[in-house]
């Protein structure tokens, strides 16, 4: 009987478990149903980002109302001017790269950040050869503030970036320029100077195919030449602008493989024959310099300039040049024992830098004439676009060392510029 119980309540408690496992599983809850992913709704860094990438996708393939709908209405003349400078520049392209956003105080829906603007203009800025910052595209940095309107932001405000760049801002970033394009050269021009343009251009031109000689013995032919005409406000402030008072005309490297051209008009506007010795010794620095290693050439100026100027007085010789009576005026001074000349700091007299310019002119004719032509181009490519030293690029060029060239330039040199049997 006790046995029969205990059995008995076993089985009670064994059903009542199963019976209380069974309803456990009936009364849990179901799965809950999987939730749809939604993604979240872009914020204003993200929908300003893609009004930029609109933009520069509309200006590369020429659609100027659509660059413009990214751009706030009081803007608008500012970048139809941009847009079209661009054009005529043939950019080939134009990335934006944002930097990080920052909220704009009294307008939450508005964001303000640096950009950086990488462009290529033509076909021989950016050959899209991999290498080191100077050989990639050029670049220029701006601040921007874009705001709602309508489905998209747009540009609301554009400053310059706060941290000074030496080769800002570049000319096209203004907007206001005229333009004049010949079969060799694109002439631009700040908008008080655009009366010089039809005039000027055929001195370009014949200037640009003078120049194609000198870019086939240095192995840089140029596609097409950029000269901007500048005022003496854009003179001071286009690329970094420029403080010396003797100079009239600017070189400006932009990277590896492109270097523009500023005139300063005026000092040249008056002086035709003056003008043509200009743009061929500044498109002469477009040649010689194309595909240097480094942007600054500062201890090979006396090289850089005279190559220049020996392209600019072209079929004239230095004895020739109306530098001259300037380097006569140096040499009776003092004694050179180099024929490197020293450059004259930015308050020098403009005779200072006439003669710097005429000396450093007779220092690569000496090379010339006492070379030959092509031996001079060897050396100059050598020291200015591969960094060589002198010596080694003269034993390379010349078959000598660079003291035998120097001790016997400065004779060279001082017997035609102080001798009356070479009044050239």
């Amino acid at each position: 009987m006790t046995e029969t119980r205990s059995r008995a309540a076993f089985t009670a408690c064994v059903l009542a478990g199963a019976l209380l496992l069974t309803v456990g599983v009936v009364t849990s809850r179901p799965e809950p149903e999987r939730a749809v992913a939604v993604p979240p709704r872009p914020g204003p860094y993200d929908r300003a980002v893609e009004s930029l990438r609109e933009q520069s996708a509309a200006l590369l393939r020429g659609d100027e109302r659509a660059w413009l709908a990214v751009v706030a209405p009081p803007l608008h003349r500012r970048y139809r001017a941009v847009f079209r400078s661009l054009r005529a520049l043939e950019v080939t392209r134009f990335d934006y790269a944002p930097g990080v956003g920052r909220p704009v105080r009294d307008d939450r829906a508005a964001v303000e950040f640096r950009v950086e603007i990488s462009y290529c203009l033509g076909t021989d800025m950016c050959p899209g050869r991999p290498g080191a910052q100077w050989q990639q595209p050029p670049r220029v940095e701006q601040k921007l503030i874009l705001k709602p309107l309508g489905a998209r932001y747009v540009i609301s405000s554009i400053t310059p970036a706060p941290e000074a760049h030496p080769r800002h801002p570049a000319p096209w970033e203004a907007g206001d320029l005229a333009v004049l394009r010949g079969s060799r050269v694109t002439l631009l021009a700040a908008p008080a100077e655009r009366r010089h343009l039809a005039r000027l251009l055929p001195v370009a031109e014949a200037a640009a195919r003078a120049d194609d000689r000198f870019a086939a013995l240095m192995g840089t032919p140029q596609s097409r030449y950029r000269i901007y005409l500048a005022g003496d406000r854009q003179w001071r402030t286009w690329y970094g602008g420029e403080e010396n008072d003797w100079a009239v005309g600017l070189a400006v490297p932009l990277n590896m493989y492109a270097t523009d051209v500023v005139l300063r008009m005026s000092k040249l506007a008056d002086h035709p024959e003056f003008l043509r010795v200009a743009l061929q010794h500044e498109l002469g620095h477009v040649v010689t310099l194309a595909g240097a290693y480094r942007a600054d050439a500062a201890a090979d100026t006396w090289l850089s300039e005279g190559v220049a100027e020996y392209i600019g007085w072209s079929p004239r010789t230095a004895a020739r040049s109306l530098r001259r009576d300037s380097v006569r005026w140096q040499l009776r001074a003092g004694a050179p024992r180099s024929m490197v000349p020293v450059k004259p700091g930015p308050d020098a007299p403009s005779r200072a830098g006439d003669a710097f310019y005429g000396l450093s002119h007779f220092a690569v004719d000496c090379m010339a004439q006492r070379y030959g032509e092509p031996k001079l181009f060897t050396f100059v490519r050598l020291v200015l676009t591969r960094d060589n030293e002198y010596d080694q690029a003269a034993r390379e060029a010349f078959g000598v060392p660079f003291a035998a060239v120097d001790k016997a330039c400065v004779s060279w040199i001082r017997a035609r510029v102080l001798s009356r049997d070479h009044a050239g």
